[in-house]
């Protein structure tokens, strides 16, 4: 599933020349725990979150809490800009959920801002959202089987094929046409989000299309003298 049918498009943000307790400010009232920087054209130049407001104030007072410093007189007197993460680990739209997952893991967020090609947010991605992906039900992955594979992509009746799903472990049975039917089946079966396994060794085929066909395909007449 693509990124941009899981993100999240109403980001809270702030400005790179914002106070860090303005910044707190904003962390408690949309009760995240970061927020993406952005410049006055929209683009993404860094991530602030409570661990670097914390941090700049503990240089201060130590053992403060982030809504103590919002609720102080006096707040730190750096810039988002001074204390923000600038080299941001980001995933573009179009990008795959399996992809984010792997940045995520990878980069060791928790969150990954949604920009476009030129850096411009376009929303956030929590890892929440892409849980959401693993976390379809077994009758939602069969259904999407049988009408977004059997059905739209083979051409094919779907109560001909039995669709079994367990846990997100998926069994299928059966007879289809082609051996290469049998195989894209399969194939297109493990793309399905929420698909963690595949057994097709009950599908069988009517012919085996992949064979090399020997000798020529029609018959020629000998010619004759001319």
């Amino acid at each position: 599933m693509e990124v941009r049918q899981l993100m999240t498009g109403d980001v809270a943000t702030i400005s790179p020349d914002a106070s860090l307790k303005e910044a707190a400010r904003v962390m408690i009232e949309r009760r995240v725990s970061g927020l993406p920087v952005i410049d006055g054209d929209n683009r993404l130049v860094g991530i602030v979150t409570e661990g670097d407001v914390l941090h700049q104030e503990s240089l201060r007072q130590p053992a403060t809490t982030l809504r103590s410093l919002f609720t102080s007189q006096e707040g730190p007197a750096v810039t988002v800009a001074e204390a923000m993460t600038d080299k941001v680990k980001s995933v573009s739209p179009e990008a795959d959920h399996t992809e984010a997952a792997r940045i995520m893991e990878s980069a060791h967020v928790k969150r990954l801002p949604v920009v476009d090609g030129d850096d411009r947010l376009l929303g956030i991605l929590s890892r929440a959202d892409v849980l959401r992906v693993f976390a379809r039900s077994d009758e939602e992955i069969a259904a999407e089987i049988r009408s977004g594979v059997i059905e739209r992509v083979l051409w094919l009746n779907s109560s001909a094929l039995a669709v079994e799903v367990a846990d997100g472990k998926v069994s299928l049975s059966g007879t289809v046409p082609t051996k290469s039917d049998s195989r894209i089946l399969e194939e297109m079966a493990r793309r399905i989000d929420g698909v963690v396994e595949v057994d097709s060794g009950d599908i069988s085929y009517e012919v085996d299309d992949t064979k090399r066909v020997e000798g020529p395909l029609f018959g020629s007449a000998p010619r004759g003298n001319l």
